[in-house]
């Protein structure tokens, strides 16, 4: 009984080995066609996922800037308030404008004033029901359609609903990031993209970054640059280097870059600004941002630049101003140059005075 016993389990064990590789090679195929046709639909399926969520986001953004044109149309109209000749002629001039200019120049106005409010997800959440998507995307198409109005009310409304959208924290910033994911109209992005800087919403650092290094649309791309300009975190501060450190790149794109990178103490920032106002001589508009920008420090960083300004040949109005705050930062080392202005014949009379001015409130002898 043993020996046959034992000749079946040796043809048994010989048999296994014999086909252990053709099963090796058969579960191997078997698991490449399962692998196939799992591989086979869920690229499908994330595919399509992600096209009706798409779809999903458009619908909800169309349905909030529906819902607020119709509520802002059926408020009564406010009586114009009264106003100059001066500012009469100044409506007419806007008013032949196109929209993205005007959209632009409003980012350039954003650009002057510091990013000084803390970011809404550092504070506590609203009291009252939480906020939704909607009532923030609400809250944004009525902001959108506050600014293209004229009037100091429009304005005001407009200031109320960013601090609304401020006090909706990381819901607000969801509903800004869809907005401008979504591609749609050129004015919503922008004024996007520049919410989502006042408003410093770190998470939305990959799309403007993405924005600023990828998009055609050069308006859409400087307020990107904006919002960015306002985040200040960490990671930013790389980003924006990289940005000013190419030459070729758009000057109000550096600028915002440059900007953001002096109000985060970054030398490279300061002497980034000076560089702008330098190489935009032919550009006023450029050259008058990049001064209020170093002239906004408002401390001894921007000593050396002034200095060179007011006795450089340049505009007499940023001559004046450079005085005026060599004065306000009390610099003694400005005080050899002011000498040489207030006694130079050639001088203008106007910057002989202000360098007198200055040079004995400096106490000059």
């Amino acid at each position: 009984m043993t020996g046959p016993s034992l000749t079946a389990r040796r043809v048994s064990c010989s048999t296994m080995r014999r086909l252990r590789w053709p099963l090796a090679v058969v579960a191997a195929f078997a698991a490449g066609w399962a692998m196939a046709g799992v591989t086979g639909k869920t690229p499908a399926s994330r595919e399509a996922n992600r096209d009706a969520e798409a779809l999903r986001q458009q619908v909800t953004t169309l349905q909030a800037r529906l819902h607020a044109r119709e509520e802002i149309a059926g408020e009564p109209a406010s009586p114009p308030p009264a106003t100059s000749a001066a500012r009469r002629a100044a409506a007419r001039v806007d008013g032949t404008l196109t929209a993205a200019a005007a959209r632009e120049e409003r980012m350039l106005q954003d650009l002057r004033a510091p990013a000084a409010t803390p970011p809404a997800f550092a504070r506590g959440a609203p009291s009252g029901p939480p906020p939704t998507l909607e009532t923030a995307l609400d809250r944004f198409y009525r902001y959108l359609e506050a600014t293209r109005g004229e009037g100091r009310e429009r304005w005001q409304r407009a200031r109320e609903l960013v601090d609304e959208l401020r006090g909706m924290g990381e819901v607000a910033g969801k509903a800004l990031m869809q907005v401008l994911a979504a591609g749609g109209d050129s004015d919503e992005r922008r004024a996007a993209a520049r919410l989502l800087g006042s408003l410093q919403v770190p998470q939305s650092l990959p799309l403007l970054k993405d924005i600023i290094e990828r998009d055609d649309d050069l308006l859409l791309r400087r307020a990107a640059a904006a919002g960015l300009r306002q985040l200040q975190t960490p990671d930013s501060l790389p980003v924006m280097e990289h940005i000013l450190l190419n030459g070729a790149d758009d000057r109000f794109v550096r600028l915002s870059a440059a900007y953001g990178l002096a109000e985060a103490g970054r030398p490279l920032g300061v002497n980034g600004l000076a560089q702008i106002f330098n190489e935009s001589a032919a550009d006023g508009r450029g050259r008058e941002m990049a001064f209020r920008a170093l002239s906004s420090l408002n401390d001894e960083r921007s000593l050396p630049f002034m200095r060179q300004v007011m006795a450089a040949d340049v505009e007499p109005g940023f001559r004046l101003r450079a005085i005026q705050y060599l004065t306000a930062q009390r610099d003694p080392q400005a005080l050899p140059t002011l000498q040489v202005l207030m006694k130079s014949p050639t001088e203008q009379p106007s910057i002989r005075d202000a360098a007198a001015q200055a040079y004995r409130a400096l106490g000059g002898k």
